[in-house]
């Protein structure tokens, strides 16, 4: 604040002057930024459900514009908005790290991109992904053939599984539910997430990958390890996790997945 927008006593002023004990403040030991679309509902929310219960860790949201379709295009353009959104996070005060919350988004625009926008806005910070968090929570499974869920249009789903392929990932089966973006993805219950992924689960497959933020995860990993007897690694799961663990934050929690029970 300049010293001319502080306000001054009055003769009006009768107000009397008390001391304000500051404690640390919220996000203390790791504070999390969040690039969420303007069209997803559930991505916020669920990220948060995963990182419930952290001590001194928050996370803090701005929202970037994009379409209800999407799209490879729709996906792309969101590069030009990242900058100025990664700029209304909490602006001047600490963040450890920033998170861009959509999985094939991020393939889309190239992860270095991304990152490279968001750091134009703040310098030097560490920066995940959901799609290289995802990639990263698999490798630290010891996953290397995956069967692969996606909500997306073919076009777009082909984006998430060609990034995985180009990480030298096997995709032994993958599937969608062929919808056009967060309005319907957004829709999709925890039930039909489980029942998909116990369907298309490959013999072959050392993990099962859920893409998209716009899922509502939280409450399916625990209930779907179980029927599968294997990892699953969502987009929001993964991109709670890898912020945890760029931000220094090595603790280990239950119900989450395998993924959090290695951090």
């Amino acid at each position: 604040m300049l010293k001319a927008d502080i306000p001054t006593r009055t003769a009006r002023d009768t107000w009397e002057r008390q001391e304000a004990e500051m404690g640390a403040g919220a996000g203390a030991r790791c504070s999390i930024g969040l690039l969420a679309l303007s069209t997803d509902r559930i991505g916020e929310l669920d990220t948060r459900a995963f990182l419930e219960g952290f001590d001194g860790v928050e996370l803090f949201a701005t929202r970037v514009p994009m379409s209800a379709v999407a799209t490879p295009k729709s996906l792309a353009a969101m590069e030009s908005h990242l900058e100025a959104a990664a700029g209304l996070l909490v602006p001047g005060s600490k963040l450890d790290v920033v998170g861009f919350s959509c999985t094939s988004g991020t393939a889309a625009i190239g992860a270095a991109k991304v990152a490279e926008a968001i750091r134009r806005a703040r310098p030097g910070i560490a920066v995940t992904t959901p799609i290289e968090a995802g990639a990263e929570g698999l490798r630290a499974l010891g996953s290397r053939r995956i069967s692969l869920l996606a909500p997306y249009r073919p076009a777009t789903a082909d984006l998430v599984s060609g990034y995985f392929e180009e990480q030298g990932f096997a995709i032994d089966r993958k599937a969608t539910f062929d919808l056009d973006g967060d309005p319907d993805m957004n829709r999709v219950t925890p039930e039909a997430l489980i029942a998909a992924g116990r369907r298309i689960l490959h013999p072959d497959s050392d993990a099962l990958f859920i893409s998209c933020t716009g899922l509502r995860t939280a409450p399916v990993v625990a209930a779907l390890e179980k029927a599968i007897g294997r990892p699953v690694v969502t987009s929001n799961q993964a991109l709670a996790w890898h912020a945890l663990r760029l931000g220094n934050v090595p603790d280990r929690v239950t119900g989450r997945g395998r993924l959090f029970e290695a951090l």
